[in-house]
């Protein structure tokens, strides 16, 4: 599935006008297998010329990731107690208090996971900034569903100090802590850890930095990538999870309102009315056959009289069936039974439709096995990828006409099983 990343380089301002926000935010498009489609650094309405509302999979918030820079979030452990979730998470608020200098209503908590006795680490974030953040993505169509801070992507080894290199400033991630700092501290800063290997992303420190460790350390260097920072964050996100996904509570993501059962509801229509049509003409179909095997099982016992007249009547069908299969020469056991493929046609047809097809007519003969159907599609691709779906599956589909109206594009086709 593909997705898409932003790094966040800015508040999001409205607007003096009320029309969008200020920010400026980096972007990344990734393919099916992981690929870059597309990049780039922009704002608002570049952003939203991006990400296309419409398409599907930008409507799952699992496939947008958003990250936060570290000097946005202020990083906390504290043990608070209680002796079951719900009375920590209660009382989690009063203990983070301590750590902040503004009321702590207007400040969203994010925690890991929650057990007894055991320090929780939290992300600290102005409750007005994330809010801004996820209207002004919302507003274009960009419906996220994690934001995570840029420091907890990278490695949590006690042993290695993580450092992004970004204009003046670096980032240094090390175990659970994090900063940002000058470039003129990271010497002092190194030499108050006590660190084995160094990972340094878009720069490195130089050897009077590194001279001032306690001990000789294993440097390793990864350059920004063609997309700058945010594709090293990309690759170390599906690299060292789990991390504290801060929209949760009131900013937890949902899915659009019945985005998934909207997707199947035009398809599952027409499948159950089918299978109501076809429950019907079964019923129909019983009455008619009871008739006919009476009449057929008359006209069985007249054709043994007719043709074995000096023999006695045989008692029942099964008898009548085992004495013709004996003068023929074939096993009693010998036989078969067919099965209409309507059923099975019309399933794999509604299940290759989407909400945006319309079925305006069909019938099936039975003696052929054809299902015969006309279609009102949108375009001609959408006629050939609904030939390629069912090929697939092993059903071949003859189109006779396929004509452009204004409402689309009207096709007739015949569906039958291959082989």
């Amino acid at each position: 599935m593909p997705k898409l990343y932003l790094r966040v380089l800015s508040d999001a301002e409205p607007l003096a006008d009320g029309e969008g926000y200020d920010i400026s935010v980096q972007w990344l498009l990734t393919e099916n297998d992981g690929s870059v489609r597309g990049f780039g650094t922009t704002d608002q309405r570049g952003l939203a010329d991006v990400a296309d509302p419409h398409v599907e999979w930008l409507n799952d918030p699992q496939n947008t990731v958003v990250f936060v820079p570290a000097h946005f979030v202020l990083r906390v452990a504290c043990e608070v107690p209680g002796r079951s979730p719900a009375q920590i998470r209660r009382a989690l608020p009063f203990a983070v208090e301590e750590y902040v200098a503004t009321d702590i209503e207007t400040i969203h908590i994010a925690h890991g996971p929650i057990k007894a006795r055991v320090p929780i680490q939290c992300n600290l974030i102005a409750r007005e900034q994330i809010q801004n953040w996820l209207k002004c993505f919302q507003d274009i169509g960009v419906n996220a569903g994690t934001f995570v801070a840029d420091s907890e992507v990278l490695t949590r080894d006690m042993d290695v100090a993580s450092l992004l290199f970004e204009n003046d400033t670096v980032l240094i991630a090390h175990g659970d802590e994090a900063a940002v700092i000058d470039r003129a501290n990271l010497g002092f800063t190194l030499g108050n850890l006590d660190i084995l290997k160094i990972i340094a992303a878009n720069g490195r420190p130089t050897d009077l930095e590194v001279g001032q460790l306690q001990n000789a350390v294993e440097i390793e260097h990864h350059g920004a990538g063609e997309a700058g920072l945010i594709e090293y964050l990309v690759e170390c996100y599906e690299t060292h999870p789990p991390y504290i996904n801060m929209l949760q509570g009131e900013f937890k993501a949902v899915r659009p309102r019945n985005a998934k059962v909207d997707r199947w509801r035009g398809v599952a229509a027409l499948a159950a009315i089918w299978l109501v049509v076809a429950f019907l003409g079964m019923v129909v179909h019983a009455f008619w056959a009871e008739r006919e095997a009476d009449r057929l099982e008359a006209a069985s016992f007249a054709f043994y009289e007719e043709v074995f007249p000096r023999e006695s009547q045989p008692v029942g069908v099964d008898q009548l069936r085992r004495r013709m299969a004996a003068k023929l020469g074939q096993s009693a056991d010998d036989g078969g039974d067919g099965q209409s493929a309507f059923v099975g046609l019309t399933a794999h047809l509604a299940n290759s439709l989407t909400d945006r097809q319309r079925v305006t007519s069909i019938s099936y003969a039975e003696q052929r096995g054809e299902l015969s159907v006309e279609v009102m599609f949108r375009n001609y691709d959408e006629i050939d990828q609904l030939e390629s779906k069912l090929s697939s599956i092993g059903i071949a589909v003859d189109r006779s006409t396929s004509e452009q109206e204004s409402q689309g594009v009207r096709s007739r086709f015949r569906m039958r099983y291959q082989g």
